[in-house]
């Protein structure tokens, strides 16, 4: 339904739908914003019934004078009425002086009007209504662009119209109240989004959408971004085209993928129970990790950049089948692993060279474990062959050859070949 006329008894019909519900108990209470009202008569007055009629209306905007803005008035002319939609409820009338009041059709709707010789308005009162952006919540009543549509006490439903609101105000954030979908309805690059929380806002990033730039705050984002951006404070799962500034964020199960021939930064991030993976985008993108704490798989880098990581307390899992070239360089608190759990030693491997520079138990172990002692035998290998001396099995030792078992019983550890004084003339050791 929308706003109609009957040109034969100039009756103005207004569906209780088309007005905003504002309070439901304990009595219903619906808005009509005269501008609104007047651009609804204004369009019926165009078409080909209508521009044969007599005007509806007459409308004097909004003037300005000393400062202050005079409201705009709407006076319903020559034998026109309005009638709402039948039914216990009130319109309060906002927006305009008008004389819709006195020339209503007397139902049970009950019509509230606003006038006053003083009423005014003024860029100021308008801007500060919106509390610094538009509010956007898509299971809210209300849409369009007039104000006080997009304000907190009447978010708008649905991102097109922000826009529209945002950029005829000269806004530059979003503030979102529950999840949205950022599509192709208009560029929203250099935007800010605020989210209520990573667990109440989630931002589903189009592919065809233009957020160059963008800034997202306390929500939950994922999609497909478009560069140069800022992420702080939010929860991401999978993302696309990543490149900018991501800052305190949780990063949750799913793959990030880099791009852009920039830079990644992260900054001071978490990971869970489950191992994100960040894709490097093959060729052509470079990744600083600073400050992570917990577990981050990387794969699929083909190209010179490098991967820089200082870590907190964390572990990069490095997958040496699909990064094979450029530079790795970790340090900090933690572990560099490839997909099996084994510590990536510094080293050249093939066309990547690593640089493991981290502090953790079990690469420390594993490089004492591995070091030569005499250089011939690890220690490992060395401990084997002392622990056989000490407790293993031993059988020959009246002849000139002597054996000692491993100490499961399972294996020659040492076949030496004694003269008759025992002194050992030839040995043969087993350290596998």
């Amino acid at each position: 339904m929308a706003v109609s006329i009957d040109w034969s008894t100039r009756v103005i019909s207004v569906p209780k739908a088309d007005l905003i519900l504002i309070q439901s108990v304990p009595v219903e209470i619906r808005e009509m914003n005269l501008n609104w009202f007047r651009m609804q008569l204004k369009d019926i007055e165009d078409n080909a019934d209508g521009i044969v009629n007599i005007d509806t209306h007459r409308h004097n905007t909004e003037v300005t004078l000393g400062g202050l803005t005079y409201a705009r008035i709407i006076e319903i002319i020559n034998g026109y009425t309005v009638t709402f939609e039948d039914g216990q409820y009130a319109v309060n009338l906002v927006g305009a002086n008008s004389n819709v009041a006195d020339v209503v059709n007397v139902n049970q709707v009950s019509v509230r009007s606003a006038n006053s010789a003083g009423m005014v308005t003024s860029q100021d009162i308008v801007y500060g209504s919106y509390n610094g952006g538009v509010h956007v919540d898509t299971s809210s009543p209300y849409s369009g662009t007039i104000h006080p549509v997009g304000t907190p006490r009447m978010p708008v439903n649905n991102m097109p119209d922000a826009l529209l609101i945002a950029v005829y105000n000269g806004f530059d954030k979003f503030f979102i109240h529950d999840d949205i979908v950022v599509d192709s309805g208009g560029n929203y690059s250099s935007m800010t989004f605020i989210g209520d929380s990573p667990t109440k806002s989630i931002i589903d990033v189009s592919a065809i959408s233009n957020v160059v730039g963008c800034e997202f705050y306390e929500c939950h984002v994922t999609g497909t971004l478009d560069g140069d951006i800022l992420i702080n404070r939010c929860l991401l799962t999978d993302l696309n085209y990543v490149y900018g500034y991501i800052e305190q964020c949780f990063l949750d199960e799913g793959t990030i993928v880099l791009g852009g021939g920039n830079q990644a930064v992260f900054l001071d991030c978490w990971t869970g129970e489950a191992i994100p993976i960040i894709d490097m985008g093959d060729a052509g993108q470079a990744l600083s990790l600073s400050g992570l704490n917990g577990r981050v798989k990387i794969i699929n880098k083909t190209g010179p950049q490098a991967i820089t990581a200082f870590l907190n307390s964390g572990t990069i899992i490095l997958d040496l089948d699909t990064v094979t070239k450029g530079t790795v360089l970790i340090e900090g608190v933690g572990e560099l692993i490839d997909g099996d759990g084994n510590c990536i030693e510094s080293g050249t491997y093939g066309d990547l060279v690593v640089l493991n520079n981290t502090t953790n138990s079990h690469c420390i172990a594993e490089a004492v474990a591995t070091r030569p002692v005499d250089g011939l035998y690890t220690l490992e290998e060395a401990t084997r062959l002392i622990l056989a001396t000490l407790v293993g099995r031993l059988s020959g030792a009246a002849t000139t050859t002597v054996t000692i078992r491993d100490i499961n019983n399972t294996k020659n550890r040492i076949v030496a070949t004694v003269d008759e004084n025992g002194n050992r003339t030839a040995l043969t050791l087993d350290a596998e």
